[in-house]
């Protein structure tokens, strides 16, 4: 995952709480919304645990920017962890991450009960548009 440096992570749940209480949200943003590109910081389960997800969201022409693809790319999830740090990469077939979409991908990680590390496509864009 190459935006792993683009955040200062949080690992310790308690840590990730007490900023979210300071904030009264639930999840830390790095940024502004809209963009094409976000970074933030929200609670998760993974492989039975409750982590703290240091998240990146990026739409896939984005993506594109920085990497070769097909011309119809898919979206993916990409999870990896390092050095006690859990680190998850979102790219999204949608034209800006707004807070709405931000939201949305925070339900979906918190609900897909297989997270498994490494990069995992799904869905073609011309079937998410």
């Amino acid at each position: 995952m190459s935006l792993q440096k683009s955040i200062q992570p949080i690992s310790d749940l308690e840590t990730l709480n007490r900023l979210l209480g300071d904030e009264g949200g639930d999840y830390l943003l790095d940024g502004n919304v809209p963009d094409n590109i976000v970074w933030l910081r929200f609670s998760g389960r993974f492989a039975g645990q409750e982590v703290v997800w240091n998240a990146c969201i990026r739409t896939m022409k984005e993506y594109a920017l920085h990497h070769q693809t097909t011309e119809d790319p898919k979206q993916y999830i990409d999870i990896s962890y390092e050095k006690g740090v859990h680190w998850l990469e979102v790219g999204l077939n949608v034209d800006v991450i707004d807070k709405t979409t931000i939201e949305a991908t925070i339900i979906m990680i918190r609900n897909y009960k297989r997270l498994n590390l490494g990069r995992h496509e799904y869905g073609a864009r011309s079937k998410t548009l």
